[in-house]
C-alpha cells in the first residue's frame, strides 16, 4: 500500500491502472480458453467467436466488480 492510498484511503491512478489490466488480462485468459474448449467440442469458428466473446465480457467485468468492491477502482 502506497502512502497516498493510506493518506486519503483512495487508489492511485497508477493502481486503478493496474486494476483494469488485470481486469482485461482475466478476460483474455478466459476468452482463450472458451474459444479453445469450444473449438475442441466440435463448435465452428462463429460459435467460438461467440463464446469466447461472451466469456471475455462476464469475466472481465466480474474481475472489475470484484476490484470495485475491494476499492481497487
Amino acid at each position: 500500500m502506497t502512502t497516498a492510498t493510506r493518506r486519503t484511503g483512495r487508489p492511485t491512478k497508477t493502481e486503478k491502472v493496474m486494476a483494469i489490466t488485470i481486469a482485461i488480462l482475466c478476460g483474455i485468459v478466459a476468452a482463450l480458453i472458451a474459444f479453445l474448449l469450444t473449438r475442441h467440442l466440435g463448435g465452428t469458428a462463429l460459435m467460438g467467436t461467440g463464446a469466447s466473446a461472451s466469456t471475455f465480457i462476464t469475466v472481465a467485468g466480474f474481475v472489475a466488480w470484484i476490484e470495485e468492491k475491494l476499492h481497487l477502482l
